[in-house]
Order: structure tokens, then C-alpha cells, then sequence
């Protein structure tokens, strides 16, 4: 029995090999990353000094239509992620609520409603800004000039999301 799985094994490690010799999709588009709406909206730096330590960035995915989203996640002090949602204008407009204060409503409502929360206003970040706190996750929307920021925290306190809603709320 061991021989007939041999065959197996070395086409298995075969098939390793040759996807490991592959460069990474992010290797062969660098350019494509950077160039995402979301990068753009929080940095790492910004990240960094809102959370207390560097996160590792995540690849960047553009959902279409104006969605892009970026992840970051972290295990140094307990494991940690932050997801970075931005929709721009062309977004907003094609959606059931096409303003930015209409979508911003639409997005914090959706997450009072869907977590019994209630949110709490962040004074003076962007047009609006608002939290929704749960545990272990917080929630928090920020209408901006350019579009809607949404920003979904895991492992974070609420001081550290709402460092992250001020970061996101300047074009």
C-alpha cells in the first residue's frame, strides 16, 4: 500500500512546487494596490498610530461599481483586524439611498438594526461619522467629501475605531 501512495505524494509535492515558483497575483499587479480607493483612505501609518502597533495589509479587493475594500489584521497584543469599505460617489448614486448623507444613513441604520445596537455620533469627523459598538466588533460610518467609509473592527476598543474613523474622514 505505501507504494501506490508514493505516486501521489511526489505529484503532490510536484504541484507544490510548481505553485510556489508562481509569483503572487499582488507581485504581478503592485500598482493595482496602491491604486485602490481604499489605500488611499487609511494609511498604514495612520492604522498604526490609531491601533498602537503595525498591522499587516491584506490584498486589496475591488468589488466593482465604486466599492473597494481593504483589510488589515494583526496578533501582536491579541488578534486584531480592521476592514476599510470605501464607496465613492459613482457607488452611492447607484444604490437605493444615491446621497451621500442618504447611504451613510442607510449603512449605519443597516448596522444598529442588525446588531441591536444603537450608534453613537463622532462629533466633528468628516460630514458625519457615527459608531456602532458590539462586542467583539465595532462599526463605524464616516461620510466624507468624496464618498462613504465604512470600517469594521475586530480585537479593537472603541477609542482605537474612532481613531480610525478620524483617519478615514479627510480626502
Amino acid at each position: 500500500m505505501p507504494i501506490g501512495r508514493r505516486p501521489l505524494i511526489v505529484s503532490g509535492l510536484a504541484g507544490a512546487v510548481a505553485l510556489l515558483l508562481q509569483p503572487p497575483a499582488a507581485a504581478q499587479q503592485p500598482a493595482a494596490a496602491a491604486a485602490m480607493p481604499c489605500a488611499a483612505v487609511v494609511t498604514a501609518d495612520e492604522l498604526k498610530a490609531a491601533v498602537g502597533v503595525a498591522l499587516e495589509k491584506l490584498d486589496p479587493v475591488d468589488r466593482g461599481h465604486g466599492e473597494s475594500e481593504c483589510d488589515w489584521m494583526g496578533r501582536t497584543g491579541g488578534f486584531k483586524t480592521v476592514a476599510v469599505v470605501f464607496y465613492d460617489q459613482a457607488a452611492i448614486k447607484a444604490s437605493t439611498a444615491p446621497t451621500g448623507d442618504g447611504f451613510f444613513e442607510m449603512l449605519a441604520k443597516a448596522a444598529e438594526e442588525s446588531t441591536s445596537a444603537k450608534r453613537e455620533v463622532i462629533a466633528g469627523v468628516g460630514q458625519h461619522a457615527a459608531l456602532v459598538p458590539t462586542t467583539p466588533q465595532t462599526l463605524a460610518v464616516v461620510h466624507r467629501a468624496d464618498g462613504v467609509v465604512r470600517i469594521v473592527a475586530n480585537g479593537l476598543t472603541k477609542a482605537q475605531t474612532i481613531a480610525i474613523a478620524k483617519a478615514a474622514a479627510t480626502p
